[in-house]
């Protein structure tokens, strides 16, 4: 039977929730990182709305592919190719999760998962939130790695980025079992305008209430 994607799409959209796990310790960043930080910075801040192909792979070999929505403040939708039956859509203070083959539906404050700081009004590697515990230069390519400082033990989130120009190329999670998940990101649009309607949930089933934002 093959693996369902939510067992390990969890970890990597969702919320890294398991109580142990790894730590790694604030960096102090150099000059230059700091520079390249302020330049990533920029850069984020002046994505208001993407659209993008995105893969996402484990390390047990599962992959599964789509297209992520993401329009800022707020607002994310991951709509995976079918036969994937998941749909991943932040309306702007919630993330909800529905499964169609289960018809089971998920939802859970934005601020509580790993990728909300993609979605804030303003991005800041400074913010109380986030704290840079790693910083790597390659030939064309920047890597960083961050941390919630209340939760370090919960995961890390890594983002990697091509220099020249500066693009969002991937993120890698570790969640708090050191479990790896990666989405890569290709076809990338920003700044483009995009319906409402992607993000909007409505739940197929109209007898259900369990959207905190109708109650």
């Amino acid at each position: 039977m093959a693996k369902r994607p939510f067992r390990w799409l969890a970890p990597a959209l969702l919320i890294l929730c398991l109580s142990a796990g790894v730590t790694a310790a604030e960096v102090v960043p150099t000059p230059a990182q700091r520079e390249a930080l302020d330049k990533i910075e920029t850069y984020l801040n002046d994505i208001r709305s993407m659209h993008a192909r995105f893969v996402q792979f484990d390390e047990a070999g599962g992959v599964v592919a789509g297209d992520l929505y993401l329009r800022r403040p707020g607002q994310l939708r991951f709509e995976y190719t079918p036969p994937s039956p998941i749909l991943i859509v932040a309306t702007g203070r919630t993330l909800v999760f529905f499964d169609a083959e289960l018809d089971q539906v998920t939802y859970l404050p934005l601020s509580a998962t790993p990728l909300a700081f993609l979605v804030a009004d303003q991005f800041s590697f400074t913010h109380k939130d986030i704290e840079v515990t790693g910083i790597q230069r390659d030939p064309g390519v920047i890597s960083v790695a961050i941390v919630d400082p209340d939760n370090p033990g919960e995961g890390e989130v890594t983002l990697v980025f091509s220099d020249a120009p500066l693009t969002l190329r991937q993120w890698r999670v570790v969640d708090a079992q050191g479990k790896k998940t990666t989405v890569a990101l290709s076809e990338i649009r920003t700044n483009l305008a995009l319906d409402n309607a992607l993000f909007r949930f409505v739940d197929p089933n109209p007898f259900r209430n369990t959207d905190p934002d109708r109650n």
